[in-house]
């Protein structure tokens, strides 16, 4: 994962391009989650099982003894350091996902099409389970409509995530441009 999201390589002529991959973004979150969940179930067993509290109750009362958190669990600051990374990758998408489903025309449909195929816990067989998932909320939805709103839910999304860097960027060479300093 890049510094601003999920970058793959591709290659153009003989030029070497790095660019934003939305679709391998929403094929690695179910995963994500998933180890996160594990890691924060690791550290809470841990920290019950080493101090006789849940994490709560033990990081209020380590701020209150103005504990140095740093130095008295290092050894388990990896792990809390990796939950924070896959805790900020997830919130990334949920909040670009949930921004779309709120302001986007098609934003509610497009939502159920990601969650179902992408973000839900539970991972799908086939396209005609997925279809069968959305059915109460857009009843007898065609196989062909339903890549179709998949793609336009990448395209929203993608232009939530990272729409503004290219069009950031030419106003930013056309201030260099137009007004440097002397």
């Amino acid at each position: 994962m890049g510094r601003n999201g999920v970058l793959t390589e591709r290659y153009v002529g003989e030029e070497n391009t790095v660019y934003h991959d939305i679709i391998s973004l929403f094929k690695i979150y179910r995963a994500v989650n998933w180890r996160m969940q594990i890691k924060i179930n690791q550290v809470k067993h841990r920290i019950q099982s080493e101090y006789g509290t849940d994490i709560d109750t033990f990081l209020d009362s380590v701020y209150q003894a103005g504990m140095d958190i740093n130095q008295d669990l290092e050894d388990v600051q990896d792990t809390i350091e990796s939950i924070n990374r896959s805790n900020k990758f997830l919130k990334l998408i949920d909040e670009a996902v949930e921004l779309m489903r709120k302001y986007h025309p098609q934003g509610e449909r497009y939502y159920w099409v990601l969650y179902y195929s992408y973000m839900s816990a539970y991972k799908a067989e086939n396209v005609e389970e997925i279809l069968d998932k959305l059915e109460p909320h857009f009843p007898r939805i065609h196989r062909a409509t339903y890549f179709r709103w998949r793609e336009q839910a990448f395209a929203a999304v993608n232009d939530i995530l990272w729409g503004c860097e290219e069009e950031s960027q030419r106003i930013m060479e056309y201030f260099m441009k137009n007004f440097e300093q002397s």
